[in-house]
């Protein structure tokens, strides 16, 4: 990893007067976060041409909720000119427990055959909202609209949709469900955070136009 600082902190959500105050606001505005809804916010963040660019947020109720392990510390274990490890550490950090191996997937690929094209660039599991609605657009034909209401719906665990996915096979034999409880990392999918990854990547390898997928 080169040799760029990153700050790790966690402020008053009242706080006004620090460096990434506005971009904190900023974020609170678009995501529709009242200042009432949490006293504190975790942040990671670096400094490039005097500007701060953050790479992480999270919004928490106590003190006390603050990530275990530092951001750092898994950026340390990870390849900082791999735009897809990145993209795993700034969209997961948040759900990141204590004393589990967090990073295993990153070396672990479990794909094979006709998963390859959909979780390839993820380690081989199902991380990204984007990844189940296209597994379920080209399984099904469906329009996009119809992939994101059947993402929302499998992620809401809506009974109706996961009886569903049991019906939807891939050429493999198994079926839609099969794969969702064997891939998926967690019991949700989340939006990949596209632009923090690309600020991160940027700020590691400010020489190199493209990233390494």
């Amino acid at each position: 990893m080169q040799n760029k600082k990153l700050y790790e902190e966690i402020l008053s959500l009242k706080e006004t007067d620090h460096i990434c105050a506005q971009i904190i606001l900023n974020y609170r505005i678009k995501n529709k976060i009242k200042v009432d809804d949490f006293k504190f916010v975790y942040i990671v963040y670096g400094i490039q041409d005097h500007q701060p660019l953050v790479f992480n947020l999270i919004f928490m109720s106590a003190f006390e909720e603050g990530p275990p392990v530092s951001f750092e510390s898994y950026l340390q274990q990870i390849k900082t000119s791999s735009f897809s490890e990145l993209l795993y550490l700034v969209s997961y950090f948040s759900f990141f427990k204590k004393d589990e191996a967090n990073l295993s997937l990153i070396k672990n690929s479990l794909t094979k055959g006709s998963l390859d094209c959909y979780f390839e660039n993820t380690f081989g599991k199902l991380l990204y909202h984007y990844q189940l609605e296209q597994l379920f657009c080209s399984l099904t034909k469906s329009t996009s609209i119809e992939a994101i209401a059947f993402r929302k719906s499998i992620n809401l665990k809506r009974y109706n949709f996961l009886e569903k996915s049991k019906r939807i096979f891939l050429p493999t034999g198994e079926s839609l469900s099969d794969v969702i409880s064997k891939y998926r990392l967690m019991n949700f999918t989340l939006y990949p955070k596209i632009k923090e990854a690309m600020d991160l990547y940027n700020y590691f390898n400010p020489n190199t136009t493209n990233a390494h997928y």
